[in-house]
């Protein structure tokens, strides 16, 4: 190399920076998210979880949901609220970053709910006198499971219950033709009234038909319409509820997480009862009992004690007899209500059966829904779709016993 080449490497050596590259500061490094962000629906709840934010304190929710496009008016944050923290660099010195997540719930409004109802009853005007009676008809409301796809699917079992309501007001008719002295009618809401979304079994959520608020205003509306109907028939009406293991809350564990008053077949229940208190008048000589936590109930029907229960609660090996006589027997032990029941009324088990236990007679009542794929796979078995009905009298806890009928809604598709 010689010394005109040298002094060309030198200057190129010694040449200044760029100017655009002078001065230029490193950018600090985005922190590390934890977890990934984003919004995700399990059925019955689900789940939010923000981008990685500075500071400690929680963020806004409700402008956490509006940025997944999730309307903060019908869904809301609960416990527990999660997060993962660290130290990510910035111009001024280290900043605290924390990415949260948070459980997400429909939010419940029961006025919201029953304002609907509430219109339509209000207007209704007050009846003239109506018939009175010593005996009592009775009619058992079990197993709806509203938005369930099995059988003939939603359409089918809301025609069923349709049907029901007018088939009920004709078998009063009948009855008094023969002579029956009703004057109070028992409308026994024995659970599982809806289908629910999550939680009863694997394929629950993929296969069913309406959302959980659908579910509700649906079955809401079907039981407001029955008993405007049968209201009409008689001078005193009992709405008897309680609950079943469809419309607990339950997480995705498959779990009842909250208590056993906090349930759907009561809050429909519920709003109806408000819906009618609106008008006393018309619809004074309603009334609706619904516990707060028990899950069984017992009426004096006729100086019968009759106790309901949607049988869930019955649990071990045996034949559906055998365990609610377990049940019973236990419950009696305990000197429990329901233990001195005369007749004990349950759902849950979808067919009819009924067996004389000595000094109680046990009702099972059949259901309204489409039937169930998965139990016809398992056990083959079908039961007929229906309404129980019968008359309780002074002399007399049940007679008159007929099952109003709607065929087998679950053959194979």
């Amino acid at each position: 190399m010689n010394v005109d080449d040298l002094g060309a490497v030198l200057d190129g050596l010694l040449e200044p920076v760029d100017e655009d590259q002078q001065g230029k500061q490193a950018e600090p490094k985005q922190p590390k998210a934890e977890w990934q962000s984003g919004f995700s629906w399990r059925g019955d709840d689900g789940e939010v979880t923000t981008d990685p934010i500075a500071g400690e304190n929680q963020p806004e929710w409700a402008s956490v949901l509006r940025i997944f496009e999730v309307d903060p008016d019908e869904y809301e944050i609960v416990e527990p609220v999660l997060f993962n923290a660290w130290h990510g660099p910035s111009p001024d010195g280290p900043v605290l970053y924390r990415q949260w997540k948070a459980k997400v719930v429909r939010r419940r409004s029961s006025r919201i709910d029953v304002d609907d109802l509430v219109s339509e009853i209000r207007n209704h005007k007050a009846l003239k006198k109506l018939p009175d009676g010593e005996s009592a008809f009775v009619v058992m409301l079990s197993d709806w499971q509203v938005g369930k796809s099995d059988g003939d699917g939603t359409k089918g079992t809301v025609n069923r219950i349709l049907d029901a309501i007018d088939d009920v007001e004709r078998r009063v008719r009948e009855l008094r033709k023969m002579g029956r002295s009703l004057g109070t009618m028992y409308v026994l809401w024995t659970g599982d009234s809806v289908e629910g979304c999550l939680g009863h079994y694997d394929q629950q959520t993929f296969t069913v038909e309406l959302d959980r608020r659908s579910q509700v205003k649906v079955t809401r509306r079907l039981l407001r319409d029955a008993l405007k109907t049968w209201s009409r028939l008689f001078s005193r009406v009992v709405v008897v509820a309680v609950a079943g293991n469809h419309g607990e809350n339950r997480n995705s564990s498959s779990k009842s997480y909250t208590t056993f008053g906090d349930n759907d077949d009561l809050a429909i229940v519920e709003g109806v009862a408000e819906a009618f208190s609106e008008n006393p008048d018309r619809y004074g000589h309603v009334e609706f009992i619904i516990p707060r936590e028990n899950l069984s109930v017992t009426v004096d029907v006729c100086g019968w004690i009759v106790g309901v229960t949607h049988g869930h609660a019955a649990r071990g090996s045996g034949a559906p007899s055998a365990k609610l006589k377990r049940w019973y027997e236990q419950q009696a032990a305990g000197k429990q209500p329901v233990g001195a029941s005369d007749l004990l009324c349950t759902g849950h088990y979808h067919h009819l059966a009924i067996a004389d236990w000595g000094g109680c007679v046990w009702v099972q009542a059949p259901a309204l829904d489409g039937g169930s794929d998965w139990w016809r796979y398992r056990a083959g078995e079908v039961s007929e779709a229906g309404v129980l009905t019968w008359v309780t009298t002074p002399t007399d806890r049940l007679q008159d016993v007929q099952m109003l009928s709607y065929g087998r809604p679950d053959q194979p598709k």
